[in-house]
């Protein structure tokens, strides 16, 4: 017996995702995935015409929860673009501006995204074996996190009321109050320009911020206690094989060298691989390039599934190095929306659908932490990389009560046997931990920096005729790029693809399934009770495990009328509606 569920909106936040699952009821397993973007919002669009710099100031409002990382990939094309080298203080601001977004995003996914699916309340639903298990599995680092059992953890994370869920409020209000410091307001960033930031530190503004940034640390040792042991029951529980997929992977890398960075295409290898976070394409777990510029030309999009029309011409026949641009490469795009109405097997989704393409190979790759972190550790390119894994030590604290997550505490995430649900949710709490270290080493050096008289923070940019430009970083859910071309001084075209473009990509035109479809497919059903019932459970499990930049809520399709919609039929229809 085959049975669909289609949820859509898909999750938490922004509530623009489908997904439609065909299931194989006998033997519990999914046979189909489709995955469906909503909503048309045109930012490519808008920016063109505009003056340059404005792009950093509207590009960020494609995410208010994710800005930071829009605002540096903005930046940094613009860099490029304007001809601005920013100063090495400017280049560490922004990173700390950066990491700080990151630890109030991965907390954020952890505690209020992804975690409410293993919380109490959840797990009794959709898995009430689960909980009566989890009452007796003991907590391996009950000594550094205080929960005896996963029971006792599962009951924390319960949404509004769970203790874990309200202290983590209190840890992203931290991180967005250091960032703040810097940015001048969040959401969205003041300051960042291009050629600089426009925030002028003194070393008292940095110790400031240094010293509400170790309150921090504490609380990210924390987590790597917890989630390893919420980890460890989930595999028991058998979720070895769900959501798996190939390790195709994608990343940017983050984190600037100071010394290295000076934005200019034509050293771009150069400072990407000087990045802390090493720029990398995985395909079936082997490493193939770091060069940042080879990634960067073989990034293409494709539109044959998608409500939008092709696009013909080539505006850049070659980059500023000789390297010939690809038609399908977004300096080349030109964004035709042509709304029509979904057919599961022609055009059903505003996502588009970027690939990686390599020596005539087209490849389906996967953003995330995952990618980010495997790419580090296996390129050898920064201290902390081992060759099969990322090995730092976050310091020693002092914070008042904290006893043991106050000592120094060694970190190692070595590379998975396979991407799943477990591994990218364990790749995010340790890439924030790495996160966490780095910012902190960052803080020291911006002291130095100001002792030694480097204080600058802004160079001037150029309007030329005709320029390139394109900036790519890590946002939270993965590879961030932005690509601009100046013509006339104005912005000519403006292209964006979000890490989640990447994962929520429909199936190309050789078939190539996006990252969702695949992890979809072939995964199995762990969800317990009548099958009639189903709620999708093991569905945005998988999906939250890349963590979509989409939606409030979740509408799921059970075949029967829910007890709540029957209760608000009832109001409604008191007041005639």
């Amino acid at each position: 017996m085959k049975k669909t569920i289609f949820i859509e909106p898909m999750t938490r936040i922004e509530g623009h995702l489908g997904v439609k699952v065909d299931v194989d009821v006998e033997k519990r397993v999914v046979v189909d995935a489709k995955s469906t973007g909503v909503m048309f919002r045109g930012f490519e669009k808008i920016m063109e015409g505009r003056d340059p710099p404005d792009a950093i100031w509207i590009s960020q409002r494609i995410c208010g929860v994710c800005p930071t990382p829009h605002a540096i990939a903005s930046a940094e094309a613009l860099d490029m673009a304007l001809k601005a080298s920013p100063p090495p203080l400017a280049i560490l601001l922004r990173n700390i501006a950066d990491g700080l977004e990151i630890i109030y995003d991965h907390t954020l996914h952890w505690f209020q995204l992804a975690g409410p699916d293993y919380s109490e309340v959840i797990v009794k639903d959709t898995n009430p074996s689960w909980f009566e298990k989890a009452k007796d599995f003991v907590a391996e680092n009950k000594d550094y996190h205080g929960f005896s059992n996963i029971g006792d953890i599962m009951k924390a994370m319960n949404p509004l009321e769970g203790s874990l869920w309200l202290e983590s409020l209190k840890y992203q209000r931290i991180a967005k109050e250091c960032l703040v410091m810097i940015a001048g307001k969040y959401p969205h960033l003041a300051t960042v320009i291009p050629g600089g930031i426009t925030f002028s530190p003194t070393i008292g503004d940095l110790q400031e911020l240094l010293f509400k940034y170790l309150q921090l640390i504490p609380w990210v040792k924390k987590l790597i206690f917890i989630a390893e042991d919420v980890l460890k029951f989930v595999k028991e529980m058998g979720y070895e094989n769900v959501g798996e997929r190939k390790a195709n992977l994608i990343s940017y890398g983050a984190g600037d060298n100071p010394e290295v960075y000076d934005g200019r295409y034509e050293n771009m290898n150069e400072w990407g691989v000087a990045r802390e976070v090493t720029p990398g394409v995985v395909i079936d777990g082997k490493l193939i390039t770091n060069d940042l510029v080879e990634i960067h030309l073989g990034v293409q999009e494709f539109v044959t599934h998608s409500f939008y029309e092709e696009w013909n011409g080539k505006d850049v026949e070659r980059d500023e190095l000789g390297n010939e641009v690809s038609e399908s490469h977004p300096w080349n795009k030109d964004t035709k929306a042509l709304p029509s109405k979904l057919d599961w097997d022609k055009k059903y989704s505003w996502v588009t659908s970027p690939r990686w393409v390599y020596k005539g190979e087209t490849y389906v790759v996967e953003a995330g932490p995952i990618a980010r972190m495997w790419t580090t550790a296996i390129s050898r390119k920064v201290e902390s990389s081992t060759g099969n894994g990322v090995k730092f030590t976050l310091p020693k604290t002092n914070i008042p009560g904290l006893e043991k997550l106050n000592e120094e505490l060694e970190i190692e995430w070595k590379v998975p046997g396979k991407v799943n649900v477990i591994e990218r949710l364990r790749a995010r709490i340790y890439y924030l931990a790495y996160t966490t270290y780095n910012v902190y080493n960052e803080l020291i050096k911006t002291l130095e920096y100001m002792k030694e008289g480097k204080t600058k923070v802004f160079n001037s940019f150029e309007r030329p005729k005709w320029s390139l430009g394109v900036g790519l970083t890590e946002a939270g859910r993965g590879a961030l790029g932005h690509w601009v071309i100046i013509k006339d001084g104005r912005i000519y075209r403006y292209q964006v693809i979000t890490p989640s473009n990447f994962n929520a990509s429909p199936a190309d035109a050789n078939g190539g399934r996006g990252p969702y479809e695949e992890a979809l497919t072939d995964s199995p059903i762990l969800e317990e009770g009548n099958p009639e019932r189903w709620q999708g459970v093991d569905v945005v499990r998988t999906i939250r495990s890349m963590d979509p930049c989409l939606a409030c809520g979740v509408t799921v399709y059970k075949g029967y009328k829910d007890k709540r919609i029957e209760k608000i039929e009832k109001v409604l229809g008191g007041f005639g509606l």
